[in-house]
């Protein structure tokens, strides 16, 4: 039985809200833990570098802590699209999709070839 769009969207939207909850409850803990302590390390640790660079552009002194609000910011993106998704009828164009922006061109040639694969 294949599952309807609008419960997928529904539960991923769902999902996302407790991803958001999860991250506020770790950056309470981050910003509240006593000093000297290993969390409290994290308001001051550098986040990977990765994290610093082009994932989540968060400067060469990015910290853990502020990785955990990129993240958070993300899940509550990621929340917000699938509830809006969850609500159009088939038909609808999603309000939220703006061809003029730039794709990640890796990205792009991974769903062309998904795309042509599902022609087979």
């Amino acid at each position: 039985m294949p599952w309807h769009p609008t419960f997928c969207h529904r539960f991923v939207g769902y999902v996302e809200e407790e991803a958001c909850h999860t991250y506020t409850t770790i950056i309470h803990e981050i910003e509240t833990a006593p000093e000297r302590r290993d969390l409290s390390e994290w308001r001051t640790q550098l986040a990977p570098k990765i994290a610093r660079g082009g994932y989540w552009n968060l400067g060469e002194g990015g910290t853990v802590l502020e990785m955990m609000y990129a993240i958070r910011a993300d899940e509550a993106e990621h929340r917000d699209v699938n509830h809006v998704c969850s609500g159009l009828a088939p038909d609808q164009p999603n309000p939220l999709y703006n061809p003029e922006e730039k794709c990640d061109p890796v990205l792009k040639k991974y769903v062309e070839n998904m795309l042509e694969r599902g022609r087979d």
